[in-house]
């Protein structure tokens, strides 16, 4: 697998997702300035009513005064009340477009990997991360260039008032901050070191709930209730741990903020009383001072708990950064087209090793013509899947070469590869939708007449008949509204629909009957006499249909000729025969 990118540093990442989220969201961005210096400076203007509320209403008690210091400040709380508006508007549009665009970013990041990226990996754990990366992009965006911009042009515009009016103790506050800020930094560290591990397990308990939930039939068959349980029951109470330091960390910050509002409120009575006495000040600059810093404390207070929160969230967009900047799949390489190429396929002492492992396949050398039909047998672990992985480059062979037409597979557009190859596997994925939905899947731009006669090679007409819509019927989430056999056929006849020059059956007819069985084989064959087919099969009336058979065994093979061949001439495979004929 491709090498996993350094780790970036906070401030590395922060100036990436700025650049890369805001420039091309400018014009969204310059309109959001505009709103959070409203909301600023009307905020700074309140503050300042004050002064006039006390000194030429209260003080002077001048009644017609008090009319239009009242309309100044309706007239003032409005204004705000339009920015705050426009503010948050534009913030929860900014959020949700980051978040969608990452979201679809890393979707699609996913998507185009190579097969090995997803071993090892509960699909859950890969959503959890979409889901969770992508939310964090936003939050993090708006939370600098919305929240903390705004929160800091309120603070500046209440200082400027504050200095106004009284700038001793505007210089004795103000002296708080470094404070503040280096219990804030202290904060910082704990809350990064316990998010990746929140992250971590909400990853686990995604996968462990989803896997209880997929299983649910083994988990009641073995009474497994209780150990699933209890797997789950842990990860929760990991995962509460982390929450709960992470909540310690973060809202260690209010209790702070108060502390230092309420110092800095006895210590400015006193202040004020002496200065009243002996200096002369009027009550409306006191009022305008105190009105201005109470007014300050709220994103003051915002201010070191989203930096507290902005860390959190960096450390999501730091890992997707990292998923982001992993090389993408090396199968997406390749341009040439299969139009005019005969579907023979190539093994030229082929190997293939999964990471560290003994090979799983070891100098395959072996020529198959175009449109033959060829079995491919063995024991478990015999190398049969990755065989036929290699036929439609899930992966590149560690050595040697696999040629479709005489190409190297590396050197064909994965594209032409894709419609150039139908897999039909034993165990179908169907999506959520209609039966001819998913038929469609296999060639978008089918007519019905394709569709249809697609329906009729794969026997799935006595099954459409049956259910009410017919084609249109719904299969539910994985075919979960059809039978294993049902599902099977459906699968079919999206390969068939395909025209592909390829078809590889991977135990594709095994979940119907015999009678069934050989309908859908025969009309396969019979349908795509050009095509060359390769079956993984234990079955033994499939070696009806097939010209020759492959023998696999350890990764090696042992066997490849005609059935009558093999039985004269290979011990492992007439055993195997022997043995299925037994069963079945």
């Amino acid at each position: 697998m491709p090498a996993k990118p350094a780790e970036a540093t906070p401030m590395q990442t922060t100036k990436r997702l700025l650049k890369e989220e805001l420039l091309p969201r400018w014009k969204l961005f310059t309109l959001n300035v505009v709103f959070m210096v409203g909301v600023s400076v009307f905020t700074g203007l309140l503050a300042w009513s004050t002064k006039r509320i006390v000194n030429d209403v209260f003080v002077s008690e001048n009644v017609s005064e008090a009319w239009m210091v009242a309309a100044l400040v309706i007239g003032i709380s409005v204004a705000k009340s339009f920015f705050q508006y426009g503010n948050s508007v534009i913030q929860t549009v900014m959020n949700r477009q980051i978040a969608a665009h990452n979201q679809r970013a890393l979707f699609e990041n996913v998507l185009y990997r190579d097969v090995d990226f997803f071993a090892g990996l509960h699909p859950a754990k890969h959503m959890q991360r979409i889901m969770m990366f992508g939310k964090s992009c936003g939050s993090v965006v708006v939370s600098i260039a919305n929240k903390l911009i705004t929160d800091v042009l309120t603070l500046i515009a209440l200082v400027i008032v504050m200095v106004r009016q009284d700038a001793t103790m505007s210089l004795i506050c103000l002296g708080l901050f470094p404070l503040i800020f280096f219990m804030v930094g202290r904060l910082i560290k704990s809350v990064r070191k316990h998010s990746k591990h929140e992250t971590e397990l909400l990853q686990v308990m995604a996968s462990t709930g989803v896997e209880s939930i997929e299983g649910i039939r083994t988990v009641k068959s073995y009474a497994l209730e209780e150990k699933s349980a209890r797997r789950f029951a842990d990860v929760v109470e990991d995962l509460e741990k982390r929450v709960v330091g992470i909540a310690k960390a973060t809202n260690a910050t209010v209790p702070l903020m108060e502390l230092l509002g309420g110092v800095v409120i006895g210590l400015f009575v006193m202040y004020a009383s002496w200065q009243t006495i002996t200096n002369g000040k009027t009550p409306g600059e006191f009022t305008a001072f105190i009105t201005a810093f109470l007014l300050a404390y709220q994103p003051a207070e915002r201010v070191s708990k989203t930096l507290v929160d902005i860390q959190k969230g960096l450390v999501h967009v730091t890992m997707m950064h990292q998923m982001l900047d992993t090389p993408q799949a090396a199968t997406r390489s390749g341009t040439l087209k299969l139009d005019d190429v005969k579907p023979s396929i190539a093994f030229e002492d082929v190997s293939f090793y999964y990471a560290d492992d003994a090979p799983a396949l070891h100098n395959v050398d072996l020529s198959i013509q175009a449109g033959e039909r060829i079995a491919i047998v063995g024991r478990s672990g015999a190398g049969k899947t990755t065989f036929i992985d290699l036929c439609q480059r899930f992966y590149d062979p560690t050595d040697g070469v696999v040629r479709l037409g005489g190409l190297d597979l590396r050197e064909v557009a994965p594209d032409a590869l894709r419609d150039g190859i139908a897999l039909i596997s034993q165990d179908v994925f169907l999506f959520d939708g209609s039966i001819h939905d998913n038929i469609l899947d296999g060639h978008p731009t089918a007519t019905e007449a394709q569709v249809l006669d697609a329906v009729r090679r794969a026997a799935l007409e006595p099954v459409i008949e049956k259910l009410q819509g017919g084609l249109n019927a719904a299969v539910g989430p994985n075919g979960s509204n059809l039978s294993g056999g049902q599902k099977q056929r459906v699968g079919i006849a999206r390969a068939l629909v395909k025209q592909a020059k390829v078809y590889i059956f991977d135990e594709a007819t095994s979940a119907l009957d015999g009678e069934n069985d050989r309908a859908v084989m025969e009309a396969v064959v019979q349908g795509a006499k050009d095509s060359t087919m390769l079956f993984v099969t234990h079955r033994p009336s499939t070696l009806e249909w097939v010209d020759r058979v492959l023998v696999l065994d350890h990764g090696r093979v042992v066997g490849f000729d005609t059935h009558e061949a093999l039985m004269v001439e290979t011990a492992l495979y007439r055993s195997l025969f022997n043995l299925e004929m037994d069963q079945a």
